[in-house]
Order: C-alpha cells, then sequence, then structure tokens
C-alpha cells in the first residue's frame, strides 16, 4: 500500500507541474493570444471595477440613496456623446433610486447595458473612469 501511494504522489506531482507550464492555446496563426488586459474577474475594466464597487455594493444593501448618487455620477460616464440614451437611463435610474423603486433602478441598468455593454466593452474597454 505504501508503495503505490509514493507513486501516485510522483504522478500527481507530475501532473502539477505539467499543468502549470502547460502553454496556452495556440491560435489559428500558431501564435499564442495574449491575455485580456482587463475584463476578469481578477482584473476587472475601470467601468467594471466602478460599477461593481458603487452600483453592485449599494444595490446588494439596498441603499438607495447611494445608487441615486451613482446614478448621477454615471451620466458623467458616456464615451460618446452620440450616446445621448446613456444619459436617459441614468437619469431614470437616479428618479427610480429616489423613489425607492427597486424595479425601476433594475430596469434602468438593464436597458443601459443591453443599449450600450456590448459596444463600450468594444470601443472603450480601458478607458479610464473619470
Amino acid at each position: 500500500m505504501q508503495r503505490k501511494s509514493w507513486l501516485w504522489g510522483i504522478v500527481g506531482a507530475i501532473a502539477v507541474v505539467g499543468l502549470c507550464s502547460a502553454p496556452r492555446f495556440a491560435s489559428a496563426d500558431g501564435t499564442t493570444p495574449p491575455a485580456p488586459a482587463c475584463g476578469t474577474s481578477d482584473n476587472p475594466c475601470p467601468l467594471q471595477k466602478w460599477m461593481r464597487a458603487n452600483m453592485g455594493a449599494a444595490q446588494a444593501a439596498g441603499d438607495m440613496d447611494a445608487l441615486g448618487k451613482a446614478f448621477d455620477r454615471v451620466a458623467s460616464f458616456a464615451p460618446d456623446a452620440s450616446w445621448t440614451t446613456w444619459g436617459q437611463f441614468a437619469k431614470q435610474g437616479s428618479t427610480a433610486a429616489a423613489a425607492k423603486d427597486a424595479a425601476g433602478v433594475k430596469a434602468a441598468c438593464k436597458a443601459c447595458h443591453d443599449a450600450h455593454k456590448d459596444n463600450y466593452k468594444t470601443k472603450f474597454r480601458a478607458r479610464p473612469v473619470s
């Protein structure tokens, strides 16, 4: 029995070393794709990080006053002047938060995310939050 346990220990150690040093999958052209600059749970992008800390925390706590202030701040984050609905959604969220309307707050978040999230991630992902 002891012989098998040391053998499994060696096999396990080899497997761990092999996994840790294994190369990432190569892309179609044979190069290894770069790690994403941001957007992971360990390395959120600037707006993602701000949203989690301010909007997410306030939402989880049910703090409508903090949510209202955060929505007011979000209105200034629109990265492109042509994205007029960004500010409109933020205003709707702020108004809903002032009315203590949790469903209205969630609806404003969803509307903004549906309208802008993919385009923001494509064009402005690493943009600092000011």
